[in-house]
Protein backbone atom coordinates (compact mmCIF):
# COMPACT_ATOMS: atom_id res chain seq x y z
CA UNK A 1 0.00 0.00 0.00
CA UNK A 2 1.41 3.34 -0.69
CA UNK A 3 1.80 6.78 1.31
CA UNK A 4 -0.79 9.38 -0.25
CA UNK A 5 1.93 11.60 0.84
CA UNK A 6 4.81 10.12 -0.41
CA UNK A 7 6.79 11.18 -3.33
CA UNK A 8 6.18 9.11 -6.46
CA UNK A 9 8.38 11.47 -9.13
CA UNK A 10 4.92 12.86 -10.73
CA UNK A 11 3.32 14.87 -8.60
CA UNK A 12 4.54 17.74 -6.56
CA UNK A 13 3.90 16.17 -2.33
CA UNK A 14 3.72 20.27 -1.48
CA UNK A 15 2.54 21.95 -4.89
CA UNK A 16 1.74 25.41 -2.64
CA UNK A 17 5.24 24.89 -0.83
CA UNK A 18 6.58 28.53 -2.27
CA UNK A 19 3.30 30.45 -1.39
CA UNK A 20 2.62 28.84 2.06
CA UNK A 21 6.86 29.48 3.39
CA UNK A 22 5.96 32.75 2.14
CA UNK A 23 3.08 33.59 4.03
CA UNK A 24 4.72 32.02 7.37
CA UNK A 25 8.38 34.14 6.46
CA UNK A 26 5.97 37.16 6.05
CA UNK A 27 3.76 36.52 9.19
CA UNK A 28 7.12 36.27 10.95
CA UNK A 29 8.89 39.28 9.68
CA UNK A 30 5.89 41.48 10.67
CA UNK A 31 6.05 40.63 13.99
CA UNK A 32 10.08 40.71 14.12
CA UNK A 33 9.91 44.00 12.37
CA UNK A 34 7.16 45.83 15.09
CA UNK A 35 9.72 44.11 17.83
CA UNK A 36 13.07 45.02 16.25
CA UNK A 37 11.76 48.95 16.74
CA UNK A 38 11.01 49.06 20.24
CA UNK A 39 14.52 47.40 20.68
CA UNK A 40 17.61 49.53 21.52
CA UNK A 41 20.96 49.83 19.80
CA UNK A 42 22.73 47.16 21.54
CA UNK A 43 19.12 44.90 21.12
CA UNK A 44 18.86 45.32 17.42
CA UNK A 45 22.40 44.45 16.77
CA UNK A 46 21.31 40.73 17.77
CA UNK A 47 17.88 40.78 16.32
CA UNK A 48 16.82 38.28 14.25
CA UNK A 49 15.14 40.36 11.84
CA UNK A 50 18.38 40.75 9.56
CA UNK A 51 18.42 37.34 8.53
CA UNK A 52 15.26 37.02 8.32
CA UNK A 53 14.57 39.77 5.93
CA UNK A 54 17.44 38.55 3.64
CA UNK A 55 15.76 35.46 3.82
CA UNK A 56 12.60 37.17 2.94
CA UNK A 57 14.06 38.84 0.05
CA UNK A 58 15.64 35.76 -1.33
CA UNK A 59 12.51 33.59 -1.28
CA UNK A 60 10.56 36.46 -2.65
CA UNK A 61 9.43 36.11 -6.41
CA UNK A 62 8.20 39.58 -6.91
CA UNK A 63 11.68 41.25 -6.08
CA UNK A 64 9.04 43.67 -3.86
CA UNK A 65 11.23 43.33 -0.79
CA UNK A 66 15.14 43.78 -0.48
CA UNK A 67 17.39 42.26 2.00
CA UNK A 68 17.91 46.07 3.76
CA UNK A 69 13.71 46.85 4.48
CA UNK A 70 14.57 45.97 8.49
CA UNK A 71 17.01 48.65 8.89
CA UNK A 72 15.35 51.83 7.30
CA UNK A 73 14.38 54.49 9.66
CA UNK A 74 10.23 54.01 9.61
CA UNK A 75 7.48 56.55 10.36
CA UNK A 76 3.43 56.48 11.10
CA UNK A 77 1.71 57.27 8.53
CA UNK A 78 -2.14 57.85 9.18
CA UNK A 79 -4.29 57.51 5.87
CA UNK A 80 -8.14 58.06 5.18
CA UNK A 81 -9.72 55.31 3.71
CA UNK A 82 -13.18 56.03 2.02
CA UNK A 83 -14.88 52.74 2.22
CA UNK A 84 -18.17 51.05 3.17
CA UNK A 85 -18.85 50.05 6.40
CA UNK A 86 -22.25 47.75 7.57
CA UNK A 87 -23.65 48.36 11.22
CA UNK A 88 -26.49 46.77 12.85
CA UNK A 89 -29.04 48.15 14.96
CA UNK A 90 -32.33 47.49 16.16
CA UNK A 91 -35.04 49.77 15.83
CA UNK A 92 -39.31 49.86 15.51
CA UNK A 93 -38.67 51.47 11.86
CA UNK A 94 -36.08 52.98 9.48
CA UNK A 95 -36.56 56.24 10.77
CA UNK A 96 -35.56 54.93 14.31
CA UNK A 97 -32.75 53.29 12.90
CA UNK A 98 -31.75 56.81 11.10
CA UNK A 99 -31.90 58.91 14.18
CA UNK A 100 -30.02 56.14 16.40
CA UNK A 101 -27.09 55.93 13.70
CA UNK A 102 -26.65 59.70 13.50
CA UNK A 103 -26.90 60.37 17.46
CA UNK A 104 -24.25 57.38 18.04
CA UNK A 105 -22.07 57.61 14.77
CA UNK A 106 -21.95 61.71 14.56
CA UNK A 107 -18.81 62.16 15.82
CA UNK A 108 -15.41 60.32 15.18
CA UNK A 109 -15.78 56.74 16.80
CA UNK A 110 -12.30 56.57 18.71
CA UNK A 111 -11.45 52.63 18.80
CA UNK A 112 -8.95 53.39 21.67
CA UNK A 113 -7.65 49.61 23.01
CA UNK A 114 -9.51 47.59 20.74
CA UNK A 115 -7.77 48.35 17.60
CA UNK A 116 -8.81 46.50 14.27
CA UNK A 117 -6.27 44.95 12.55
CA UNK A 118 -5.96 43.93 8.67
CA UNK A 119 -2.31 42.04 7.86
CA UNK A 120 -0.16 44.35 9.30
CA UNK A 121 -2.61 47.89 9.03
CA UNK A 122 -4.06 49.29 12.31
CA UNK A 123 -7.33 50.86 12.11
CA UNK A 124 -7.50 53.18 14.93
CA UNK A 125 -10.57 55.35 14.20
CA UNK A 126 -14.22 55.57 12.58
CA UNK A 127 -15.54 59.00 10.81
CA UNK A 128 -19.14 57.57 9.63
CA UNK A 129 -21.37 59.90 7.41
CA UNK A 130 -24.84 58.67 8.72
CA UNK A 131 -26.62 61.33 5.68
CA UNK A 132 -24.98 59.06 3.12
CA UNK A 133 -26.20 55.61 4.85
CA UNK A 134 -28.17 53.39 2.85
CA UNK A 135 -30.34 51.25 3.97
CA UNK A 136 -28.92 47.43 3.20
CA UNK A 137 -31.14 44.74 5.35
CA UNK A 138 -34.35 44.29 7.32
CA UNK A 139 -33.72 41.53 9.42
CA UNK A 140 -32.42 38.83 6.46
CA UNK A 141 -34.22 40.60 3.86
CA UNK A 142 -31.54 42.08 1.61
CA UNK A 143 -32.53 45.53 -0.17
CA UNK A 144 -31.98 45.46 -3.85
CA UNK A 145 -29.54 48.68 -5.13
CA UNK A 146 -28.18 48.98 -1.54
CA UNK A 147 -24.45 50.14 -2.56
CA UNK A 148 -23.48 53.33 -3.44
CA UNK A 149 -24.12 54.76 -7.29
CA UNK A 150 -20.22 55.70 -7.52
CA UNK A 151 -17.03 54.66 -5.61
CA UNK A 152 -15.74 58.23 -5.25
CA UNK A 153 -16.61 61.09 -3.04
CA UNK A 154 -18.22 64.34 -4.36
CA UNK A 155 -15.39 66.17 -3.26
CA UNK A 156 -13.32 64.30 -5.62
CA UNK A 157 -15.52 65.97 -8.67
CA UNK A 158 -14.66 68.90 -7.69
CA UNK A 159 -11.33 68.30 -6.99
CA UNK A 160 -11.59 67.10 -11.10
CA UNK A 161 -13.42 69.86 -12.53
CA UNK A 162 -10.39 72.72 -11.21
CA UNK A 163 -8.17 70.62 -12.43
CA UNK A 164 -10.31 71.15 -15.81
CA UNK A 165 -10.54 74.78 -14.79
CA UNK A 166 -7.32 75.14 -14.90
CA UNK A 167 -5.22 78.43 -13.47
CA UNK A 168 -6.22 79.93 -10.15
CA UNK A 169 -9.00 77.69 -9.60
CA UNK A 170 -9.11 75.20 -5.99
CA UNK A 171 -11.19 72.42 -4.83
CA UNK A 172 -12.03 71.66 -1.18
CA UNK A 173 -14.12 69.08 0.36
CA UNK A 174 -16.66 69.64 2.51
CA UNK A 175 -17.19 67.47 6.00
CA UNK A 176 -16.56 63.99 5.68
CA UNK A 177 -15.87 64.74 1.46
CA UNK A 178 -20.11 64.55 1.07
CA UNK A 179 -19.67 68.01 -0.53
CA UNK A 180 -16.90 69.64 -2.28
CA UNK A 181 -16.87 73.63 -2.99
CA UNK A 182 -15.18 75.42 -6.14
CA UNK A 183 -13.24 79.25 -5.89
CA UNK A 184 -11.10 81.43 -8.28
CA UNK A 185 -10.11 84.06 -5.93
CA UNK A 186 -7.94 85.48 -8.06
CA UNK A 187 -10.92 86.19 -10.36
CA UNK A 188 -13.36 86.42 -7.58
CA UNK A 189 -16.23 84.19 -8.31
CA UNK A 190 -17.25 83.41 -4.85
CA UNK A 191 -17.69 79.57 -3.88
CA UNK A 192 -19.73 76.84 -5.93
CA UNK A 193 -21.00 74.07 -3.83
CA UNK A 194 -21.43 70.15 -5.04
CA UNK A 195 -23.91 68.35 -2.95
CA UNK A 196 -26.40 66.07 -3.14
CA UNK A 197 -29.96 67.92 -2.49
CA UNK A 198 -33.35 65.52 -2.59
CA UNK A 199 -31.40 62.77 -4.05
CA UNK A 200 -29.93 65.39 -7.26
CA UNK A 201 -26.26 66.00 -7.53
CA UNK A 202 -26.21 69.91 -7.89
CA UNK A 203 -24.28 72.73 -8.14
CA UNK A 204 -25.03 76.00 -6.27
CA UNK A 205 -23.34 79.36 -6.12
CA UNK A 206 -23.71 81.38 -2.78
CA UNK A 207 -25.61 84.50 -4.11
CA UNK A 208 -28.00 82.84 -5.32
CA UNK A 209 -30.77 80.47 -3.90
CA UNK A 210 -31.39 78.25 -6.89
CA UNK A 211 -28.61 75.41 -8.33
CA UNK A 212 -26.90 76.76 -11.14
CA UNK A 213 -26.84 73.23 -12.45
CA UNK A 214 -28.08 69.52 -11.97
CA UNK A 215 -26.27 66.47 -12.95
CA UNK A 216 -26.80 62.83 -13.15
CA UNK A 217 -24.37 59.84 -13.31
CA UNK A 218 -21.87 58.10 -11.92
CA UNK A 219 -18.60 58.36 -14.15
CA UNK A 220 -15.89 60.51 -12.48
CA UNK A 221 -14.66 62.34 -15.53
CA UNK A 222 -17.68 63.28 -17.16
CA UNK A 223 -19.27 64.47 -13.84
CA UNK A 224 -16.12 66.78 -13.41
CA UNK A 225 -16.29 68.23 -17.40
CA UNK A 226 -20.16 69.10 -16.51
CA UNK A 227 -19.26 70.71 -13.86
CA UNK A 228 -16.54 72.83 -14.94
CA UNK A 229 -18.82 73.48 -18.29
CA UNK A 230 -21.31 74.45 -15.93
CA UNK A 231 -19.39 77.09 -14.07
CA UNK A 232 -18.39 78.63 -17.20
CA UNK A 233 -21.61 78.98 -17.97
CA UNK A 234 -22.78 80.81 -14.85
CA UNK A 235 -19.55 83.31 -15.72
CA UNK A 236 -19.04 86.29 -17.34
CA UNK A 237 -17.48 86.01 -20.77
CA UNK A 238 -14.47 88.09 -19.67
CA UNK A 239 -12.00 86.08 -18.13
CA UNK A 240 -11.07 88.79 -15.31
CA UNK A 241 -14.62 89.08 -14.36
CA UNK A 242 -15.85 86.88 -11.53
CA UNK A 243 -19.51 88.01 -11.28
CA UNK A 244 -22.26 85.15 -12.84
CA UNK A 245 -24.70 85.78 -15.26
CA UNK A 246 -27.32 84.06 -13.51
CA UNK A 247 -29.33 87.37 -12.71
CA UNK A 248 -30.10 87.71 -16.21
CA UNK A 249 -29.29 91.62 -16.20
CA UNK A 250 -26.13 90.73 -18.72
CA UNK A 251 -26.37 89.58 -22.35
CA UNK A 252 -23.93 87.90 -24.89
CA UNK A 253 -22.46 85.79 -22.49
CA UNK A 254 -21.41 88.96 -20.43
CA UNK A 255 -22.84 89.84 -16.37
CA UNK A 256 -24.83 93.15 -16.56
CA UNK A 257 -21.67 95.19 -15.55
CA UNK A 258 -19.50 93.86 -18.12
CA UNK A 259 -22.25 94.70 -20.59
CA UNK A 260 -22.69 97.86 -19.69
CA UNK A 261 -18.83 99.07 -20.07
CA UNK A 262 -19.53 97.12 -23.81
CA UNK A 263 -22.71 99.01 -24.72
CA UNK A 264 -20.95 102.28 -23.56
CA UNK A 265 -17.67 102.06 -25.41
CA UNK A 266 -19.58 101.07 -28.76
CA UNK A 267 -22.16 104.02 -28.20
CA UNK A 268 -19.01 106.39 -27.95
CA UNK A 269 -17.32 104.90 -31.52
CA UNK A 270 -20.73 105.19 -32.86
CA UNK A 271 -20.62 108.52 -32.02
CA UNK A 272 -17.62 109.83 -32.47
CA UNK A 273 -17.10 108.35 -36.26
CA UNK A 274 -19.62 110.67 -37.74
CA UNK A 275 -17.71 113.80 -36.45
CA UNK A 276 -14.54 112.81 -37.91
CA UNK A 277 -15.89 112.55 -41.24
CA UNK A 278 -17.28 115.97 -41.12
CA UNK A 279 -13.88 116.96 -39.98
CA UNK A 280 -12.01 115.79 -42.06
CA UNK A 281 -12.98 117.31 -45.62
CA UNK A 282 -13.40 120.47 -43.92
CA UNK A 283 -9.49 120.63 -43.02
CA UNK A 284 -8.93 118.89 -46.74
CA UNK A 285 -10.88 121.60 -48.19
CA UNK A 286 -9.20 124.60 -46.02
CA UNK A 287 -5.68 123.37 -46.76
CA UNK A 288 -6.74 123.53 -50.66
CA UNK A 289 -7.94 127.09 -50.71
CA UNK A 290 -5.01 128.24 -48.85
CA UNK A 291 -2.68 126.43 -51.37
CA UNK A 292 -4.99 128.07 -54.24
CA UNK A 293 -4.83 131.68 -52.74
CA UNK A 294 -1.00 131.16 -52.46
CA UNK A 295 -0.35 130.12 -56.07
CA UNK A 296 -2.83 133.05 -57.41
CA UNK A 297 -0.50 135.70 -55.43
CA UNK A 298 2.58 134.18 -56.50
CA UNK A 299 1.38 134.75 -60.09
CA UNK A 300 0.59 138.35 -59.12
CA UNK A 301 3.82 139.18 -58.20
CA UNK A 302 2.65 139.49 -54.68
Amino acid sequence: MTNSTQHDGTTDPLPDFHTNINQVIGYLWGKEHADYHQQDADGRARHIIGPLTRLRAMIDPTGHHTPNDCCAPTKRYALLVPGLITLYTDAPTEAAARHELALEGGNTLDLRDAYLTVGRLTITALDLVPAAAKLDKIDDTLIDDSLPDADFHISDIARVAARILGDNWTATAGAYAVTGSLENKARGTGTYTLSVTDGTLQLQHERWADPCAEFDGNDLPALADAVATAILDDLCRNEHCGESTADGEGYDGECGNCADRTARAENAKTEETPRTARRRPGTWAARAWRKLLAHTRNRQGH
